[in-house]
């Protein structure tokens, strides 16, 4: 019998994708911390991700040892997926990082972080949103699930395979919150083995921008900028694949105190996949 992934591989579409990032995106990203572009990869490969993605939710594919939870729950709960996540698909199937968008979105990062692209490292992450019961995800800063014990240059991209609007969870943002230092964080519902972080800084979420896209349509986001998404309301899933950008962090004279980091470490090694 064939593998699936092989099959979902076969069909893998060898279509190019040419996008120009206007120079005012390019100005949006560093005033605001973030910015979009309407499309960047093509029909038929979003139609192909589709189908990889649900195989590879479908499956519970762990590419990393763990790398399947819920980011709504404590660890290995029982119960339905609210918020399921799954770590380095690239690792499962490389053939990702062939795709227009991992090579557009690779362009597009280099350039709003002035950076060569070759400088630049990838990782990715998906999420999904159940239809009606999709779980919210709390205002967080990617920089603080990150090692403190190094600096970051660094910046998100997400794109949705399906609309993303204000019912299904779309991306919001607070504009300018790049500029400051990374907030006091805490995990959801102060469990430790809730993988989602929140912070309760957010004084300035009043002025919070939501991005609403199509399917195809990315966000891009400096690691410090303040974003979430609500629940999913809608009758639809709504899928996201996110790569993380940087360039090879530098070590710090000191760690910065993010105790937060460590107890979420603590709960990921106790977990039963050691």
């Amino acid at each position: 019998m064939a593998n699936p992934l092989d099959e979902l591989l076969a069909r893998r579409p060898r279509t190019e994708y040419s996008l120009r990032l206007e120079p005012a995106r390019v100005a949006e990203f560093h005033e605001r911390g973030f910015t979009c572009v309407e499309r960047i990869t093509s029909d038929a490969e979003l139609a192909w991700l589709g189908a990889v993605y649900d195989h590879l939710f479908r499956e519970r594919v762990q590419a990393v040892p763990g790398g399947y939870f819920d980011l709504a729950r404590p660890y290995e709960s029982e119960g339905e997926d609210r918020l399921p996540q799954l770590l380095m698909p690239e690792q499962a199937l490389p053939a990702l990082r062939e795709t227009a968008f991992w090579r557009n979105a690779r362009a597009v990062a280099a350039t709003l972080l002035d950076v060569d692209a070759s400088r630049l490292l990838g990782w990715s992450h998906m999420i999904r949103k159940p239809a009606r019961i999709g779980a919210a995800l709390p205002w967080h800063q990617d920089e603080a699930y990150w090692d403190p014990a190094y600096a970051y240059v660094a910046l998100g991209a997400w794109m949705p395979l399906d609309p993303a609007t204000s019912e299904s969870g779309c991306l919001r943002f607070v504009p300018g919150s790049h500029r400051g230092p990374v907030r006091a964080h805490r995990h959801v519902a102060d469990d430790p083995s809730v993988h989602a972080l929140q912070t309760d800084d957010v004084d300035d979420a009043g002025a919070a921008v939501e991005v609403p896209l199509a399917p195809g349509g990315a966000t891009f986001h400096h690691c410090r900028t303040l974003h979430g998404s609500g629940p999913n309301a809608s009758a639809r899933p709504r899928r996201a694949w996110a790569i993380e950008w940087q360039i090879p962090p530098a070590r710090r004279e000191a760690p910065a105190s993010r105790p937060w980091v460590d107890e979420g470490r603590s709960a990921w090694e106790s977990r039963r996949f050691r």
